[in-house]
């Protein structure tokens, strides 16, 4: 059997792709069951202190504790990370979260369990900084549209799995003690690698101000983002109890099952179509999109089946879990292209601080309207944003497609993320892994 030279010349590409897909499978992995073991933990929260009587207003405020630790790990763990390295900093993060964990079995406690989140996730924030980190650093910068785009999809999949993990003991401590596995897991495959270690590079981040000034339309985006997308994370298994207090842990894993699938799926038109329009239209439609389907899972969770609900909630991630990419796209653009990647930090700091500010307000929100409260206060969010949107579109015109980045899939984890963005780069011309087959066929086409 002969190969002409043209197969071998596939075939070496193939390998070559598979290789540099493989310097990054180990950390994917471990960032993977991160995610699992996050999703996993807030289903627990949330049923655990319900449970016990807790109000939906404290159920916003441990939620708010978690995001103020996330924020607070995403802009000091850096400087731990470049201390000891990458490999040593999973480890000992991970283990303060396992100890953590573990010690939420000791009984649910408002007070106790805010800090334990504060700490988890503080934890959390600083394994996504020590893997995105050497995600950016083990990528080439041709292919880091592409593997940001592989991991953003990997990472869901973990995200949707974890709270299925703890279904069987959601009801005791033995979901604590999976959750805590699952965050012991997550050393195996990144501690297992023979890929050498990089050296930290954390984004100084621009201020709010700054980003007011260049890109006001992605601040408020991504504010919204924070505070919509974070409380409906960490709370959403109250909503799903009420739906089916029956089998709460089983829906509320089909229901995050649903929110993200939904989010996945809006992802990509969100994605191509902002690359040919202005973006602030997309992100006003996707939140419009959010906040009816909020309104309807608002009015309609006493009444409808659960497949309507499944359906509801999956309408909701594609508008409102889909629009933060499309903010860093828009503020990228505004950005110079030394100044992209400080950017994209900086708007992660403003997804934190709405992070923070969002589940004190859905919880108070959830306490004077019940569960439903919820997402009346994600269809507020969203409609107020969209409308801001349609206010920037009006005063400020849009950025001509000569000074537009490409649409790259990326997501609020840490400051590292943004290294792993090509829009960093002085030089782009790779598109996002989902986007690359459709730019592919237009330029066929011309």
């Amino acid at each position: 059997m002969t190969y002409s030279a043209t197969s071998e010349t596939t075939h070496a590409g193939w390998r070559g792709t598979f290789g540099q897909y493989r310097n990054v499978l180990a950390i994917v992995l471990s960032l993977t069951l991160l995610q699992g073991a996050a999703a996993a933990l807030s289903v627990m929260i949330a049923l655990g202190l319900q449970a016990s009587g807790t109000s939906n207003a404290a159920l916003g405020l441990v939620a708010a504790f978690y995001a103020g630790g996330f924020l607070t790990g995403a802009i000091l763990s850096p400087i731990q990370i470049s201390r000891i390295g990458h490999i040593r900093s999973f480890a000992f993060f991970a283990a303060i979260a396992i100890i953590a964990s573990l010690s939420l079995t000791l009984g649910p406690s408002v007070i106790f369990w805010a800090l334990v989140q504060a700490v988890i996730g503080a934890c959390t924030s600083a394994l996504f900084t020590a893997g995105e980190s050497w995600i950016a650093d083990a990528s080439p910068p041709e292919k880091r549209g592409a593997i940001l785009g592989f991991y953003h999809v990997v990472a869901k999949l973990g995200a949707i799995g974890g709270p299925f993990a703890v279904m069987a003991g959601a009801n005791g401590i033995m979901g604590f003690l999976m959750v805590a596995a699952l965050f012991a897991f997550t050393i195996m495959p990144i501690t297992a690698t023979r890929q050498i270690q990089p050296d930290i590079h954390a984004a100084s981040p621009f201020g709010p101000r700054k980003i007011l000034k260049y890109a006001p339309a992605a601040a408020f985006a991504a504010f919204c983002a924070g505070a919509v997308n974070n409380s409906v994370a960490q709370l959403y298994p109250v909503f799903a109890q009420s739906v089916s207090p029956e089998d709460a842990a089983g829906f509320s894993a089909r229901f995050n099952g649903a929110l993200l699938a939904g989010a996945m799926v809006g992802l990509w038109p969100a994605g191509f179509i902002s690359d040919r329009i202005d973006r602030r239209l997309v992100i006003a439609a996707a939140g419009i999109i959010g906040a009816v389907s909020a309104v309807a899972l608002a009015m309609l969770s006493p009444l409808a089946t659960q497949p309507v609900i499944l359906l509801l909630g999956f309408l909701f991630g594609m508008g409102a879990l889909s629009y933060y990419a499309v903010a860093i796209a828009h503020a990228a653009d505004r950005a110079k292209p030394e100044q992209a990647t400080s950017m994209m930090a900086g708007i992660l700091i403003i997804w934190g601080i709405g992070s923070i500010i969002g589940p004190l307000i859905a919880g108070v929100s959830m306490s004077a309207m019940g569960p439903a409260g919820l997402f009346a206060f994600s269809a507020f969010g969203l409609a107020i944003m969209a409308a801001l949107m349609f206010t920037r579109m009006v005063n400020t015109a849009e950025v001509t497609p000569e000074d537009k980045e490409p649409f790259n899939a990326t997501q609020a984890t840490s400051l590292a993320i943004s290294e792993i963005d090509p829009r960093g780069e002085a030089t782009n011309e790779q598109f996002d892994l989902f986007l690359a087959w459709m730019a592919s066929q237009e330029t066929d086409t011309e």
